[in-house]
């Protein structure tokens, strides 16, 4: 039985149904208990689930169309550019789920964070030919380097009008490298905020969840105007770090 999920997959979401039904209709013969707590595992908690498609962002509507093929009865997924319109908290729920999926699955993703993660097996196109490395993408970008070196060692030595056009393809690469190195770094720095951020908002929460705090309304309101920064430094985290995923996927 296979499952897909393509980025055009949002638009075929019935927009004027509930998040709740819109899973319904995936078949899974699911109880609704059980449905609501796959959507608390997507960030769609308590009233949240009677949203209407229509009113959801592009990153909601992936999370529910991605729901939607995870629940499904298949045994085999295609997954084309998940990641899309996914925010880092979403990205990481999307790879504990595959980590976690006992069937096969096939992904196009031009993330590499996220591939690295999920992938076991890479089928890479080589002189026309679609090839297989039997590992994870590090350990496949490992071992396409050391075969760069191998022939670098052996190359025949090229007309003059090549090597004169050479320096413009190094220079270009350079370019392109120092400024995906630069790019990762703020990725990373920004994956470590936003999982600081995270920690804060759910220990804060945590504590709103303590009866006894309401007795005391000073510290209530402090404990309230904490979590909602928490929150908000959350959420801008999360953009920043899908503005500088998109540069690193265009130079890439």
């Amino acid at each position: 039985i296979k499952g897909f999920y393509a980025q055009h997959q949002l638009e075929a979401l019935h927009v004027e149904s509930e998040i709740l039904d819109e899973l319904k209709t995936a078949g899974s013969g699911k109880t609704e208990m059980e449905l609501r707590n796959l959507l608390g595992c997507f960030l769609f908690s308590d009233e949240d689930v009677f949203k209407k498609i229509k009113v959801l962002s592009g990153g909601e509507k992936s999370r529910v169309a991605l729901a939607k093929t995870l629940i499904s009865e298949a045994n085999f997924l295609l997954l084309d550019e998940p990641t899309n319109h996914l925010d880092f908290i979403s990205e990481n729920i999307l790879i504990q789920a595959l980590q976690q999926y006992a069937g096969t699955f096939v992904v196009v993703s031009h993330n590499r964070h996220f591939v690295n993660q999920i992938a076991n097996k890479i089928w890479y196109i080589e002189n026309f030919e679609i090839k297989e490395y039997p590992g994870t993408y590090e350990e496949y970008e490992f071992w396409k380097k050391n075969q760069q070196t191998v022939k670098s060692v052996n190359i025949v030595a090229k007309p003059e009008s090549v090597k004169q056009q050479k320096p413009k393809v190094v220079e270009q690469t350079n370019t392109n490298t120092a400024q995906l190195s630069k790019l990762n770094k703020q990725l990373n720095n920004l994956e470590t905020k936003a999982a600081q951020h995270q920690k804060q908002a759910e220990e804060l929460e945590l504590a709103l969840s303590d009866a006894n705090l309401y007795n005391d309304a000073p510290k209530l309101n402090l404990v309230q105007q904490q979590y909602e920064s928490a929150r908000k430094n959350l959420e801008q985290a999360n953009k920043d770090w899908e503005v500088i995923a998109e540069e690193i996927d265009k130079i890439s």
